[in-house]
């Protein structure tokens, strides 16, 4: 259950920083906020890995994993996919309340 906790502040902290990295541009009067998505990340981190998991899922299963499945989960805001692991890790991780049966 420790894991989850951790996995749960690791993904919140994720999370906020997303948020923060969004927003920024908000704060300072440059724009609004502009929400980039998990594909959008993935695509500046790492290009290649991006377009090689791509070919790869629709060469191995077929397009319409990646265009159907994948493709409208990577769509989704960075921060609000990690706020929703966080929440789902969280909960996961949370600490049980004993339950005590007497028996007379």
């Amino acid at each position: 259950m420790a894991v989850f906790r951790f996995l749960a502040a690791v993904f919140l902290l994720i999370a906020t920083i997303a948020l923060v990295v969004d927003a920024t541009p908000w704060v300072y009067g440059a724009g609004p906020i502009k929400a980039t998505s998990l594909g959008g990340h993935w695509q500046e981190l790492g290009a290649t890995s991006y377009e090689a998991a791509k070919s790869g899922l629709s060469g191995l299963v077929g397009p319409w994993l990646w265009d159907g499945v994948i493709g409208p989960l990577l769509a989704i805001p960075t921060f609000i996919a990690f706020g929703a692991l966080a929440l789902v890790s969280g909960y996961a991780g949370r600490r049980r309340k004993t339950v005590r049966v007497f028996v007379n």
